[in-house]
């Protein structure tokens, strides 16, 4: 079994990157996504210099904060930031906002940090947004890029993406519970940790601070996911079961 871990949200807040960097020095992290919209995405950047061995994707992001730019009319609330109802309704979205703003984000992720992110993937789960799906299949093309499993696949692979799709689960943190090692230990069978198969296992590890009660509704579920990236339980298991951990860089084309 080959395993992606994966820390969503670099770039919410410092705290936030502060967990996630100690996840990857002194834990079994492998890879995280970058929020570029949010507070914390130059301090994000300068972490990043600082690990420079450490893979970073782009996390798109058309449900939290504001946007990059200000010229959209159907993605946002009255208070100027993002409408994470699309999620549920989006008949009235502007696909060309959706597209605009998506590109700006990968553009804005390659001017904090001077490189293309390593892969593509997206909070919330916005390619259940009218068009987003398409226009995230854009994206791996022109920046040669792999994906994450989109949420409306059920398993597989997507015909737009010239990569593998790692096969993912949710548990845990992932599905919004407090996460304990358990999230990951028992969450693979023995012939899923037998098989020559690709996992991506995504948490949302960091530390808490003032900013992040501003922002998420997750805040110190975020410590719990850094301890399941950390724990001598996980480590331990990675060992026992002879689990390969990779990162998005690692992904084959088809």
């Amino acid at each position: 079994m080959k395993l992606i871990t994966n820390g969503d949200d670099f770039g919410i807040t410092r705290a936030a990157n502060f967990g996630i960097i100690d996840c990857y020095k002194d834990g079994i992290l492998k890879s995280c996504s970058m929020m570029v919209n949010m507070p914390g995405a130059e301090h994000a950047a300068q972490l990043m210099k600082e690990y420079p061995d450490f893979s970073v994707g782009i996390h798109l992001n058309l449900t939290v904060g504001k946007p990059l730019l200000k010229t959209h009319k159907t993605l946002l609330k009255e208070d100027g930031t993002f409408n994470k109802g699309m999620l549920k309704d989006s008949e009235h979205v502007d696909v060309e906002e959706i597209r605009a703003e998506l590109y700006a984000q990968v553009e804005k992720y390659i001017a904090l940090t001077g490189k293309v992110p390593d892969h593509l993937n997206s909070h919330h789960g916005i390619e259940m947004i009218k068009g987003a799906e398409a226009i995230v299949c854009e994206l791996s093309k022109k920046y040669d890029l792999p994906v994450r499993r989109f949420f409306t696949l059920p398993k597989g692979d997507h015909p737009e993406v010239d990569y593998k799709i790692p096969l993912m689960k949710f548990d845990g943190g992932s599905l919004g519970e407090l996460s304990t090692p358990k999230s990951l230990t028992e969450l693979y069978t023995k012939e899923e940790i037998e098989s020559e198969d690709i996992f991506e296992f995504a948490l949302h590890p960091g530390y808490v601070d003032y900013e992040i009660f501003q922002i998420s509704s997750l805040t110190v579920g975020r410590a719990y996911d850094a301890h399941v990236f950390l724990c001598e339980e996980a480590k331990q298991w990675v060992e026992d079961n002879h689990i390969e951990l990779i990162d998005y860089r690692d992904i084959p084309k088809k």
